[in-house]
């Protein structure tokens, strides 16, 4: 697996134009609706951050973007999560390409996550729970 050194060669990475677009649109919404939030690779992949704590990480994969949380915020966003209809795991759910319909999810884990971790100072929640 390749090692991204920043955004632009993550999004090189895509192979298909449309589903790179779209991943791309993604990140541009949420810098545009959170612009304090900063975008970098970490783990090798696009995760946006708020005074050096984690908020939310995207993963572009085949048929979706896979989304990854902190463990409260995707506990508090699972109803939203479920009435949408999207596929989820333990730790993260899936938005397939084309459900930009979808984002809302995203506006309320985000929305909750930067108002639960204003005060926290370490880059993982040491808080957290579920894992």
């Amino acid at each position: 697996m390749a090692k991204y050194a920043d955004v632009e060669e993550y999004l090189d990475s895509i192979a298909n134009s449309d589903h790179r677009d779209e991943f791309n649109e993604l990140l541009n919404w949420v810098h545009a609706t959170w612009p304090q939030l900063v975008c970098e690779i970490k783990w090798n992949q696009p995760m946006f951050t708020d005074h050096g704590t984690f908020i939310i990480g995207f993963t572009a994969l085949t048929n979706h973007v896979t989304v990854g949380s902190e463990p409260r915020a995707f506990e508090h966003a699972v109803p939203l999560i479920e009435q949408q209809h999207l596929k989820r795991g333990k730790k993260t759910f899936q938005i397939p390409y084309g459900r930009s319909d979808t984002w809302e999810v995203l506006e309320q884990i985000i929305d909750f996550t930067i108002a639960d971790k204003r005060d926290v100072q370490t880059f993982w929640d040491q808080r957290r729970s579920g894992y």
